[in-house]
């Protein structure tokens, strides 16, 4: 089976590796950008499966990028997840508003990343886990507010 593509696009080294160490061990080939614009130029090269975004990126934010993301005939398709450090009402509806699968509030469980990125990519979740995290927002029809 072919590794889907996840690109992920945070400014923090530290953070990415995290988001390597926990995503490595599944099938996934990982790539990275370390800010909004770098983020936009390889989605559109690199044709990945998923992107994972934060919402606090230097050159070209979060919000900006996946507004052109979605604009864009070539990546409007491909699903978001996002990342940011508060989750609260008016992120939740802004995440909604972009059209984000998932919004993740840091720090985050291994398990809510996992969860969050397969079922964004429609992959089969074992049953074991195939429940929501606790602290895990998935789109509904309504934004949903992380507990913490």
């Amino acid at each position: 089976m072919e590794k889907q593509r996840v690109l992920v696009i945070h400014q923090n080294e530290k953070t990415r590796q995290g988001i390597h160490k926990i995503l490595s061990n599944y099938n996934f080939e990982l790539l990275y950008a370390a800010d909004g614009l770098e983020g936009l130029a390889a989605s559109k090269y690199d044709c990945p499966d998923l992107i994972i975004t934060d919402i606090n990126l230097p050159i070209l934010d979060g919000v900006s990028l996946s507004q052109m993301l979605r604009n864009d005939c070539c990546t409007k398709n491909i699903p978001i997840i996002i990342l940011n450090d508060n989750l609260n009402y008016q992120f939740a509806c802004q995440a909604r508003s972009l059209n984000a699968k998932a919004f993740l509030m840091r720090p985050y469980l291994d398990n809510s990343l996992v969860y969050a990125v397969n079922r964004a990519l429609g992959n089969n979740i074992p049953k074991a886990d195939n429940r929501l995290p606790y602290h895990l927002a998935i789109k509904t029809n309504k934004p949903v507010l992380a507990r913490g």
